[in-house]
């Protein structure tokens, strides 16, 4: 894809200080990164965001996450680390290319709190989300689980545990 920088940097034709590099992903800094050691992943395939992730992909971005997360706190010690992917402009994609941000945290960092904080909710408004949540999988599995991320374990003896 001509227009997707991170596409460009997979080609080779957009510059980059890559770390990692596989046949499904590519890991490397970003322009402006938030703090050291702060590292994007992507797949190498070019998918606009989480939601749109076939198995296969979400398996191997997944595996590439680790590694680059393991080789980070070696580098770099951290107290602590987020692991963030957004899905659309509202929750801050910038690029849309999958990526996960792999960010090594340290108290007082310029980070700072990315959530807010905590609030309580009456447990009936939980028991109500909890639920509405469980009708929405059970509906994907229903339906189109796969185009939705149902995901299926890969030992076959589970599957024929649950078929029983």
């Amino acid at each position: 894809m001509d227009d997707c920088v991170f596409c460009r940097i997979v080609e080779g034709v957009e510059p980059a200080r890559i770390v990692h590099s596989d046949q499904e992903t590519v890991a490397f800094l970003p322009l402006t990164p938030a703090v050291a050691g702060h590292v994007l992943v992507i797949p190498r395939q070019h998918v606009r965001d989480a939601w749109e992730l076939d198995e296969p992909t979400s398996f191997a971005l997944t595996r590439a996450v680790r590694q680059v997360m393991h080789a980070v706190r070696t580098a770099f010690e951290p107290e602590g680390m987020n692991i963030i992917t957004s899905v659309g402009s509202v929750a801050t994609q910038s690029v849309m290319h999958v990526h996960v941000h792999i960010v090594p945290r340290n108290e007082n960092d310029r980070m700072g709190r990315i959530w807010p904080p905590p609030r309580s909710s009456a447990p009936e408004h939980l028991d109500q989300l909890a639920e509405r949540l469980r009708v929405a999988l059970r509906s994907s599995a229903e339906n189109d689980g796969e185009q939705h991320g149902e995901v299926r374990d890969p030992d076959p003896a589970v599957e024929e545990r649950e078929s029983d």
